[in-house]
């Protein structure tokens, strides 16, 4: 058995009240998780677009974090560990 933390464990708790209701029967955060690994498994295209789809930035949003970049024109002296701690 493994350990994982949740960023919302109130929505796992919702999620056993909902499926509790409809099913009619106590189930526990334990078999939905294994449950809902089995049928991620079976639907995995599914599961890449949805995750896909929420983590892609708008190009819009590219465009305005570009017109934040700046270039300082610095030339390096040497080595990277010479610009940075100086030469022994």
């Amino acid at each position: 058995m493994s350990i994982v933390k949740l960023t919302k464990k109130e929505d796992l708790d919702q999620l056993v009240a909902k499926i509790t209701l409809k099913i009619g029967k106590k189930i526990t955060q334990q078999e939905i998780l294994d449950v809902i690994i089995k049928f991620s498994a079976k639907n995995i295209d599914d599961l890449v677009n949805f995750l896909q789809n929420n983590h892609q930035i708008s190009e819009k949003r590219v465009k305005e974090i570009l017109t934040l970049v700046t270039d300082e024109n610095y030339e390096t002296k040497g080595t990277i560990d010479e610009d940075i701690y100086g030469s022994h």
